[in-house]
């Protein structure tokens, strides 16, 4: 029976165009995906766009245009560059459709006649770029918002309240027995240290329509719109279905992994968790938290000009190469940081010198010398059993990362293969085997293997590089990366090589740009 899954990136507020730091969390979301439908799984792949909002709504008034048509732009960008990515998503989900402006309408009048919604008045820190106000403990010391880097606005109004604080417990409770619920344990452990030593507070859910518009309006209130965050929250359940008791598929819900950035652990695990209890919903089975990738030492971020656009890095430097890196040079769960000279080093050294070139020096000598199978009698010495025992060793290398989110360590598993099979080529030495005619079973033997471990790699690496897997697959006469060829225990016949594929081109970093004063 196939496994169901359901995995979440956070939907993307239409404040900034598509940067790097969104790229990095959908290629994650997109090769867990590709990692587990290549084992059989049934995969449903959400991303989107969040787009209510103060900050959206200011945005749209300095460019002269009407809120919905900013947000019907970048949307319309996200998804474009996500498709251009190749990025397999099945739900592209927009808080401004019908569908979702019912969902959240239906949670609010459901929160409201559970007795979980009151009216109060209000004074505090409000940063619009949170859009939220800030307690004290949340300013820097020189009272900025650590986030945005500006003082927030002191603001006093009516307005509604989710009574979060009643599930303070609760929180507590359900992340000490499920361990499972925000990985890696780092995050975990920084928000059950919040929720026992701070006091919860009740969450602001609204917006008077006296200073915002844009948004969804309350049910129970036609003065007031629904604060942003709620709103966008609750497009994870209401992808599945919910409300509709016809259209609900809880056991997906149930399957659900949020992908996300440090950044919005709590508003998914205190909010978000506490807003589903309170619905009688079940938590999400996970949020699997991502660190930031820095610029300088800093968080990309679009107010503070340092972002990197990922299709102008694949424009310039080749398809999947930036998927590769952001998979290889990361941590997951810690910070990292991007420069044009990693990424040129890493590039070259891993695909285009690694298996760029073993693919074409080997299926070239495949091609020249007519080679397709290990000679009829012809046994395996100890050195080419070796290098076939380490497919499967790969292959328990990447299932045990991808379960354990060390996926660095699947990608570095899958490099040593790489490495091992040009030690081994170096070792036999098939272009002086093809010069002396009494080695001929001997060269078609170890290109043979050679060609065993390539497809090998080809298929292990789908996830992370989806089109080079295929393109290798495809030279070895493989129509889909099926694993059984990381395991298969024979040495089979391949098809005479038709045409080499071109896989990854050494780059160069840009040059520098020449001083106007010279």
């Amino acid at each position: 029976m196939k496994n169901r899954r359901y995995i979440t990136t956070p939907l993307y507020y239409v404040n900034a165009r598509p940067h790097l730091g969104h790229a990095y969390t959908t290629i994650m979301a997109d090769v867990v995906k590709r990692h587990y439908t290549q084992r059989g799984d049934e995969v449903v792949f959400l991303t989107g766009t969040d787009e209510h909002g103060e900050k959206i709504a200011q945005i749209a008034a300095r460019e002269g245009k009407a809120p919905q048509q900013l947000a019907d732009e970048v949307s319309a960008d996200f998804k474009e560059t996500w498709e251009k990515m190749n990025l397999s998503f099945d739900i592209f989900y927009r808080t401004t459709s019908p569908s979702h402006v019912a969902a959240v309408r239906e949670a609010l009048t459901l929160l409201k006649s559970k007795g979980e919604i009151e009216f109060r008045e209000y004074e505090g820190n409000y940063c619009v770029g949170c859009e939220r106000f800030l307690t004290d403990t949340e300013l820097t010391a020189d009272g900025t918002c650590a986030d945005h880097q500006k003082k927030p606005e002191h603001r006093k109004e009516g307005n509604y309240f989710f009574l979060m604080s009643n599930y303070q417990q609760k929180l507590i409770d359900h992340l000490e027995s499920h361990p499972e619920s925000i990985r890696p344990d780092q995050y975990r452990g920084e928000i059950l240290s919040f929720l026992k030593n701070e006091k919860l507070g009740d969450l602001c859910i609204s917006r008077p329509k006296s200073r915002l518009t844009w948004g969804i309006e309350l049910p129970f209130d036609s003065n007031f719109v629904t604060y942003v965050w709620v709103d966008a929250l609750l497009n994870y359940l209401a992808a599945t279905g919910w409300p509709d008791a016809q259209k609900y598929d809880e056991k997906l819900w149930n399957e659900a992994v949020h992908l996300i950035g440090k950044d919005i652990v709590k508003t998914h695990s205190v909010y978000w968790f506490s807003i589903l209890m309170a619905l009688g919903v079940k938590p999400p089975k996970s949020l699997n938290v991502n660190g930031y990738w820095l610029i300088g030492g800093t968080k990309m971020s679009k107010s503070l000009g340092n972002v990197v656009r990922p299709l102008d890095v694949e424009g310039t430097y080749g398809r999947e190469t930036l998927r590769f890196y952001l998979l290889r040079e990361m941590s997951y769960g810690n910070d990292s940081t991007f420069t044009l000279e990693s990424f040129v080093n890493s590039v070259n050294a891993h695909l285009a010198n690694g298996i760029g070139n073993l693919c074409s020096r080997v299926l070239t000598l495949c091609q020249k010398n007519g080679v397709t199978q290990v000679p009829a009698g012809a046994k395996l010495e100890s050195a080419d059993q070796a290098l076939l025992d380490r497919r499967a060793q790969a292959l328990q290398e990447w299932n045990a990362a991808f379960e354990e989110l060390k996926y660095q360590n699947a990608v570095k598993s899958w490099s040593e293969l790489v490495t091992a099979c040009d030690l081994y080529i170096n070792e036999q030495k098939p272009w002086a085997l093809a010069k002396d005619p009494a080695q001929s079973g001997r060269l078609h033997t170890v290109l043979t293997v050679c060609m065993q471990v390539i497809e090998a790699l080809g298929v292990l690496i789908y996830p992370v590089l989806p089109e080079a897997s295929l393109k290798i697959c495809g030279a070895l006469g493989l129509e889909t990366p099926d694993l059984s060829a990381v395991t298969r225990a024979e040495v089979r016949a391949f098809p005479a090589i038709a045409e080499v594929p071109k896989l990854f081109m050494r780059i160069a970093l840009p040059a520098p740009e020449a001083d106007s004063k010279a």
